[in-house]
């Protein structure tokens, strides 16, 4: 079927009812495999189609779903979004976008390999993980959440000012919990990986990476309460990253719940600090040539060198704004969801220095390998406290784990506090995808041992 098509017939439909339409379309089929000991614990391999019409008079929006393509479907989809449009709340602000032009490049976001992949190899990639997570040490014991996902499908979007798109995607990617124990301790590491791209992908890094965080975390311990310099991890960034997605967008800032609202034009962080959203990075989790509402994507430049230039849209809350463009974030869940404003791959631009030397630079310090808790983070007032564990850093270079401390400081403080950026881009699929190197932040509270406490 040329889903294409199919869409724009949909909206032809709908518009005979005296409306503005959309039609958005999601295909595709999704694959899990699941092993416990060298076994299948569980295989999933399910197809998902699905179709969403939303449709908006005088400002009045309705929005209904269907996994059934046949005409009497069709027909009912359209009369529910239209019943539910006449009484919905009506907002000057709601409308669908104008077209603009879709470039032309290459995203890198579809590989043919990952559809053709058999279940077999599928199978034996996640063995590999977890045969190299329990093989790099003879303390890691066992493993947990061994996963290998495989994702592939099309979206098309049409609406009934001219909006027409459509594009394929591939994604793959796996993930372990590994558990090392010794005779006095145990602690447990995640290791993962995913792209779009078959070739990439490395199934026994990902096992050895869990399992090396595992070994090297026995026998961490707290460290004297104190402010120092703290060093993350890429992984451990994307904490900050999280909260800084949702600070930076539009909604938040119209409706005063981000701690950067009236900040446009300040500078808001330290000159190193280069924030993106880019949801054209050749071969990005999160990348796609358009955005769910059909509105081209764009490397925005939210921060650059610590001054606040933009914030995130969809089209709505550029409407809304006056003097804004849409950002192309509009972004689903899946067919039965409304678009919502969502990051797509953002990330702190990488810097010059490699991770060793962005240690290096530190006399006293935390190296944060993983962060927990991050739902205490607040993007409303920028209060930031979470717990972390990583390696005590002394003289520059790694000395023994450390666990049980929390790190805090004021976001607002911590995108000043800045140092040091590496050059060792990493994204993690979360909230699209956030990326970050290994960064320097200095004069953060670590919260640990009291005088009183031993050990």
């Amino acid at each position: 079927m040329d889903y294409l098509e199919f869409a724009k017939d949909v909206v032809s439909q709908a518009v005979e009812r005296g409306v503005e339409a959309e039609a958005y379309i999601s295909v595709g089929q999704n694959t899990s495999v699941n092993v416990d000991r060298g076994e299948v614990e569980k295989l999933s391999q399910a197809g998902s189609k699905g179709l969403g019409v939303r449709v908006v008079r005088d400002g009045k929006m309705g929005y209904a779903y269907t996994s059934d393509f046949g005409a009497g479907s069709i027909g009912k989809t359209i009369e529910a979004a239209v019943s539910l449009a006449d009484v919905a709340d009506g907002d000057e602000f709601r409308s669908l976008p104008a077209p603009q032009p879709l470039g032309e490049d290459d995203l890198e976001v579809y590989d043919q390999a990952i559809v053709d992949l058999p279940i077999g190899r599928k199978v034996e990639m996640a063995r590999r993980i977890e045969k190299a997570a329990l093989r790099y040490d003879e303390r890691v014991v066992l493993t947990n959440r061994c996963t290998l996902i495989s994702q592939y499908g099309t979206v098309a979007v049409a609406n009934s000012k001219g909006v027409a798109g459509s594009y394929d995607k591939s994604f793959i990617g796996g993930f372990v919990m590994a558990m090392a124990a010794d005779e006095n301790d145990r602690s447990v590491a995640f290791g993962f990986d995913f792209g779009s791209r078959l070739a990439d992908f490395k199934p026994t890094a990902v096992g050895k990476d869990a399992a090396r965080k595992a070994v090297g975390m026995l026998g961490g311990r707290p460290v004297p309460t104190q402010r120092a310099s703290v060093v993350y991890s890429p992984m451990a960034a994307t904490s900050v990253l999280g909260a800084l997605s949702r600070a930076l967008g539009a909604d938040a800032m119209q409706r005063n719940r981000s701690f950067l609202e009236g900040k446009i034009g300040e500078t808001v962080a330290a000159d190193m600090v280069t924030v993106l959203d880019n949801g054209r990075l050749p071969g990005g989790i999160a990348t796609r040539p358009f955005d769910d509402e059909g509105v081209p994507t764009a490397a925005t430049r939210l921060i650059d060198e610590g001054v606040l230039q933009t914030a995130l849209h969809d089209h709505y809350t550029a409407t809304r704004d006056g003097t804004a463009s849409s950002t192309g974030n509009a972004n689903r869940r899946s067919h039965s969801a409304m678009p919502t404003l969502d990051a797509s791959n953002f990330y702190f631009q990488p810097g010059q220095e490699t991770p060793e030397e962005v240690i290096g630079g530190v006399e006293q310090g935390l190296y944060v390998e993983s962060v927990m808790n991050t739902a205490s983070i607040n993007p409303i007032s920028g209060d930031y406290s979470i717990s972390a564990k990583g390696y005590w850093i002394e003289n520059g270079e790694l000395s023994h784990p450390v666990n049980e401390v929390t790190i805090a400081l004021p976001m607002q403080e911590l995108l000043h506090n800045v140092k040091a950026v590496g050059n060792d881009l990493t994204f993690v699929p979360m909230m699209g995808a956030l990326g970050s190197p290994t960064i320097r932040v200095d004069g953060v509270m670590i919260g640990g041992m009291t005088a009183g406490d031993s050990g």
